[in-house]
């Protein structure tokens, strides 16, 4: 059987995704990249905002249209938990549904003697995310996710550290650790993080050289982390922390449990640390923020804490509270997120120039046909400006000493000074 997955959304779905094709893989499947070669499609789908959904609709739309001479298409994920009855009658042709519980109920109908055991298979060279948790109990009043994955849970240790140990030996540099609040972990089990201590035992496994911490949560991140991010040689020096607002009564109405003071003291300790790069995100446009608060906003991201911002427009959800809120004129919507990717832009800009005829270590991770692609510690894969690298026969998954020569379009040309392994 020839298998091809489609992953949507965050990298935690696709961890589950590469979970999916590792099993499928181990036991016999042969998984292709190209559609066109396949027998059965997976589509594993997001459905967190509207824009999210829309895409899923799309790609399941785009895949049907390719299924022809007895092809099948399954359908997974956060769209089936969430819209799953919508998603059936509008879709009739989709082969199977399945929502994120029944991930082992879809690898059984297309491998019955599937192994038990997990494995992955990954997609991604000399870097991979770590999914430390499933879902999310803070129930922020904008945020579909608990009611998509339920509340907070934590993957054991042991579980997690054979993973590690799994990925290492297939060639795997950096772990990236997500979730939906990485700085809770271990809190619904042991009632305080067990970050720290998941942090020290992963940087003991041989051939791991770096870890990265995304999607932290200025509540739940304490001393003990930041002082363990600030002395393990092993953890990026580099933090994702979402604030999504600093007005206290936008962060109230929020349920985010932060105030702009607590928000700050944070990123204060963070900056102390040298070298510390720090991304965050922000929401504009939330029920009843005013222009006073906006520009509270954009004040405050001004102060220069941030390497990296994303910025999302609100986007009203059925079923969380907030959609109960009068709304924010899309019109202000638009105008606010305009003047906050402007913010982005500069703040980006302002970050990258200071990196200019400055050495770093690299970790190239792909080749597009003109530039080797990689990323230093001080921004992520995937979502920040990518490190170009000059230079012949380098090879994805291995580090080089490299030297910011340029900015082009957001991204940072390099030039190779000296080959590491």
């Amino acid at each position: 059987m020839r298998i091809h997955c489609v992953s949507l959304g965050c990298p935690k779905n696709l961890v589950d995704s590469e979970n999916i094709i590792g099993v499928l893989g181990a036991s016999g499947a042969s998984i292709t990249p190209l559609p066109e070669d396949c027998d059965v499609m997976i589509l594993n789908t997001c459905a967190f905002i509207k824009p999210a959904l829309e895409e899923t609709q799309r790609e399941i739309e785009n895949a049907l249209h390719r299924m022809s001479n007895g092809k099948r298409l399954f359908v997974l994920g956060c769209a089936v938990n969430r819209f799953g009855r919508r998603l059936r009658r509008q879709f009739p042709q989709v082969s199977g549904w399945y929502e994120i519980k029944d991930i082992p109920k879809l690898i059984k109908a297309l491998a019955p003697d599937a192994p038990g055991k997990r494995t992955r298979l990954p997609t991604t060279h000399g870097y991979a995310y770590l999914k430390i948790s499933e879902g999310c109990s803070n129930n922020c009043t904008y945020c579909t996710i608990p009611s998509i994955k339920g509340p907070y849970r934590s993957i054991t240790t042991q579980e997690l550290l054979a993973e590690a140990r799994e990925l290492a030996g297939l060639g795997i540099k950096e772990l990236i650790l997500i979730g939906q609040d990485t700085t809770r972990y271990g809190m619904d089990t042991g009632g305080q993080t067990a970050l720290r201590s998941l942090l020290r035992r992963l940087s003991l496994i041989e051939g791991i050289e770096w870890i990265r911490i995304m999607y932290a949560h200025p509540k739940t991140i304490d001393d003990d982390i930041l002082q363990e991010i600030e002395q393990n040689d092993k953890i990026c020096k580099y933090i994702d922390l979402p604030i999504q607002h600093v007005s206290s009564r936008i962060l109230k109405r929020m349920k985010r449990g932060t105030t702009a003071k607590s928000i700050e003291n944070v990123l204060k300790t963070l900056k102390k640390i040298i070298g510390f790069s720090v991304r965050t995100t922000l929401i504009v446009g939330f029920p009843g923020e005013t222009d006073a608060e906006f520009n509270e906003l954009m004040q405050f991201v001004d102060k220069g804490y941030f390497d990296w911002l994303g910025v999302f427009p609100y986007h009203c959800e059925e079923g969380t509270e907030a959609a109960k809120l009068v709304q924010t004129p899309e019109k202000i919507i638009r105008e606010r997120y305009e003047k906050a990717v402007d913010m982005q832009q500069r703040i980006i800009a302002r970050a990258n120039r200071k990196r200019l005829n400055r050495p770093y270590r690299v970790l190239v991770h792909s080749f597009d046909g003109h530039n080797y692609i990689g990323h230093a510690e001080f921004n992520a894969p995937d979502i920040d400006s990518q490190i170009l690298v000059k230079g012949d026969n380098l090879q994805p998954g291995k580090f080089y000493d490299v030297r910011i020569a340029d900015i082009k379009d957001g991204d940072l040309i390099s030039e190779p000074v000296e080959v590491g392994d």
